[in-house]
């Protein structure tokens, strides 16, 4: 039995060092550039030995996107402990913001370079934004009950919008390697969910 049980522990213990060797590969270098050699020759094991964990390179690059994408839940549902409802939502939108920093390599990578003939994997990550639209959607809910937002609108539609604007500022910080502060970017956001939206007609000519 503790034989099994070291067994085990070894197993779980290079399955994370591979997963974390790949994340950092991945990063780096896209999905198309990372072959299954590379992830063997920084772990210093064999190939042979990398297949006895995984089945391929889109099993390691799935795994990878699932413990970044559980820690993102995290984050989310941590913003829901927040007293008001205010806080909730401004609690979400700095987490959000503080993750895909810490991330952007694999954020950039999630937008604009998943791999173009691996369905599986678009359709892993359309799962979750589904998934995450849905944890989100309560916190905008409250939002928009208490009239905080004066673009009043369809929930749904205030959810998309929010994290448009969130997921189009990290990209722009990782495409462009910018520092930004997360509390600061919150508040903006907020701000812009508060303005009032002029009608077509009395809109400002141009």
């Amino acid at each position: 039995m503790a034989v099994l049980s070291r067994q085990l522990a070894v197993h779980a213990d290079t399955r994370q060092r591979i997963l974390d060797t790949a994340r950092r590969l991945f990063s780096d270098d896209g999905y198309l550039g990372v072959s299954m050699n590379d992830i063997a020759r920084h772990l210093g094991i064999t190939k042979a030995a990398l297949y006895h964990h995984f089945k391929g390179k889109a099993a390691i690059y799935g795994a990878v996107l699932d413990d970044a994408f559980s820690g993102l839940r995290a984050q989310v549902a941590e913003a829901l402990e927040q007293k008001s409802a205010e806080g909730r939502l401004r609690r979400l939108i700095g987490n959000y913001i503080e993750f895909g920093l810490r991330e952007k390599s694999l954020v950039n990578i999630v937008v604009t370079k998943l791999p173009p003939d691996e369905p599986a994997i678009r359709e892993r990550v359309v799962r979750f934004r589904e998934e995450l639209a849905d944890q989100v959607r309560p916190i905008v809910e409250q939002n928009l009950v208490k009239g905080d937002f004066a673009q009043a609108g369809d929930a749904r539609f205030m959810t998309s919008l929010l994290m448009w604007m969130m997921d189009g500022l990290l990209m722009e910080c990782s495409l462009f390697d910018r520092v930004v502060d997360a509390a600061k970017i919150a508040d903006h956001i907020l701000a812009v969910l508060r303005l009032p939206c002029l009608p077509l007609a009395d809109a400002p000519a141009r």
